[in-house]
This record gives structure tokens, C-alpha cells and sequence, in this order.
């Protein structure tokens, strides 16, 4: 079980806390600032370097108890409204018991009490020398602590000598009025870095329209082509076509269909095998085979006159 000691490092006392004159017969109200977003120094524990509460995601009970002083049973009040922009503002209502009349009546009598919370981080970023942080819309230059993903137990009343005793001591959260100029540079600073993250993004995601615009084209491009060459092609074939850049695959899409428009080249069809003339009338085509030549060693005619030589020799030699 943790000391008081152990919890008083999660204790903070931020404000004044104003306890309004009531009209007779209502409940007496309370309103304060309980954090003002900005860095909070002068604690016991986390000392002069300070602490910034992250109120992004932050988690505040509604209602939430208002207790007197810390580590006591005490219930005077409850925090019945809570606003966290730029900073944590609560209202609420008193109790009507003895202890939460004698808070309003001291207070009545002028005693100066606080609003402390008990703020319970979930995780707690050391931020080193020299080193910025953006928390709450502000730029902070470590070192620093900051409490995020917080939640926020309770909210108490209590009293500068309480605080003294528990080694809880009281410290203002409220922004400073004179920033330092390291802080505004680094405000700059962390401003372009903001930009040109934006700009990357941006770019990046031009760049993934573009590519997914380019695989789309490239799948419509090869079922094109497809359909042209009336081909299907194997997965292979369209991992390598889809993996082509663009001069390459156009390319090759010009090729295939090229090759695909020519038809094979037209054969000569074979010319007929003159039919043979009966020998014995073959040297009635001699002329014509010849040119209108005569062999060698035959008598020049035509072939008429030939055929009537060689019948008249064959005649004479019959006689």
C-alpha cells in the first residue's frame, strides 16, 4: 500500500479556490481553476523543473468527490461540473454536513484555502535538457515531467499550514505571462517540423494515389491486350507484364500485336507436270522445248517440215 508520502507526489495544490455568498435556503457553491494548462513548478517531489498535465484524453469522473485536506475522510462537497479546455475548471455544490460548514465559514472569514487535486498519470514522459515538447496547444523545454493519459481521483480543499505539514506545497499553475524566447523559438521550430510532417504526408499520399492509379491502368492495359491477341495468359506472364515499367510494357504490347497482324507468306502453288507426249511424237515438240532450236546436228525447220523429212528417208529406205 502506498505512504502519504508515496501519494503526495500526484498531489497538487493549483488555485484559489472561491466559495460565493449563497441566497438564503440554497446550497452553498464553489468555482475554481484547478489547472491552467500550462507547467507547474515548486513541488515537494517533482521540484523546480515541473510538471505539465496532458489533458488530451484526460478522464474526470462526473460527479467527483470534493474532500477536506488530503488523505482524510472529510467529505465536504462534489464537483458536479468539469470543463477541460485549456485547463481544468470545476463548479459544485457543498455538503450540509459540520465539516463542509466549517470550511465555508472559514472561508467566509476570509482563510485563504486552495483547490489540490489528485491526479493519477498513466504514464509519465521525462522530457530531457534542451529537448521541446508540445503539450496542450504550449511548448515546453525540458527538462520536464509530463503526466499523460491522466485521471483525476479527487479534488480537494486545503489549507497552506496541511500542505506544510504533508510536505505538499502549494505552487501556481497558471500559464506565465512573459514567455521565454526559447520557448517561442522552439514554438517556431516545432511549427515547421508540424508543416513539413503535413507536407510529407501529403506527398506520401499522392504518391500512393499515383501508384494505385498506375496498377489499375496496368491491369486494364494487359486484359486489353488480351482480348486483342485472343490469348489468355498465365499468371506469370501477367506478374511479369504488371512488373514491366511503362516504356517496356509498351513496347512489348506493340510487338505482340505486330506479330500477331502478319499472316504466314503465300506458297507458289506447284505447276502441273507437263503430261508426257507419246514417244513417237515426241520430235513434233522438239521446237517448242527448245526454243525454236534445232539439236545440235539436226537440220534447221520447223518441225512439220522435220516430220516430213523423217518420212520420206523412212520411205526411200522401205524401197
Amino acid at each position: 500500500m502506498e505512504t502519504d508520502n508515496e501519494q503526495g507526489k500526484f498531489l497538487f495544490a493549483l488555485s484559489a479556490l472561491d466559495i460565493p455568498k449563497a441566497e438564503d435556503g440554497k446550497k452553498r457553491t464553489f468555482q475554481g481553476t484547478a489547472y491552467a494548462g500550462g507547467r507547474v513548478d515548486g513541488h515537494w517531489y517533482w521540484g523546480r523543473t515541473g510538471v505539465v498535465f496532458d489533458l488530451d484524453g484526460i478522464e474526470i469522473p462526473v460527479p467527483t468527490p470534493l474532500l477536506g485536506e488530503h488523505f482524510s475522510m472529510s467529505r465536504v462537497g462534489v464537483v458536479k461540473n468539469v470543463n477541460v479546455e485549456q485547463g481544468i475548471k470545476v463548479a459544485g455544490d457543498f455538503l450540509s454536513n459540520p465539516q463542509a460548514q466549517e470550511f465555508v465559514q472559514d472561508s467566509d472569514d476570509g482563510f485563504p484555502f486552495q483547490m489540490s487535486m489528485f491526479i493519477d498519470p498513466g504514464s509519465i514522459e521525462e522530457v530531457g535538457q534542451g529537448v521541446s515538447v508540445i503539450v496542450n496547444g504550449q511548448s515546453f523545454t525540458g527538462p520536464v515531467a509530463v503526466f499523460r493519459n491522466n485521471r483525476i481521483r479527487e479534488f480537494t480543499i486545503c489549507s497552506t499550514g496541511a500542505d506544510r505539514n504533508t510536505a505538499i506545497k502549494a505552487f501556481s499553475g497558471k500559464p506565465s505571462q512573459q514567455p521565454q524566447q526559447e520557448d517561442t523559438d522552439v514554438t517556431e521550430l516545432e511549427q515547421l517540423k508540424a508543416d513539413n510532417k503535413q507536407l510529407t504526408t501529403e506527398r506520401d499520399n499522392a504518391l500512393n494515389e499515383l501508384k494505385q492509379f498506375k496498377a489499375t491502368k496496368r491491369t486494364d492495359d494487359i486484359a486489353a491486350l488480351e482480348t486483342e491477341l485472343k490469348v489468355q495468359f498465365s499468371a506469370e506472364d501477367k506478374m511479369a507484364y504488371t512488373n514491366m515499367d511503362d516504356v517496356t510494357f509498351s513496347f512489348a504490347a506493340k510487338q505482340l500485336c505486330q506479330f500477331s497482324s502478319k499472316t504466314p507468306e503465300q506458297q507458289p502453288a506447284p505447276q502441273p507436270t507437263p503430261a508426257q507426249p507419246n514417244p513417237a511424237l515426241a520430235h513434233l515438240f522438239t521446237h517448242q522445248a527448245n526454243g525454236g532450236q534445232g539439236s545440235a546436228g539436226q537440220p534447221q525447220g520447223s518441225s512439220l517440215d522435220q516430220a516430213f523429212n523423217q518420212f520420206a528417208a523412212a520411205q526411200k529406205q522401205g524401197n
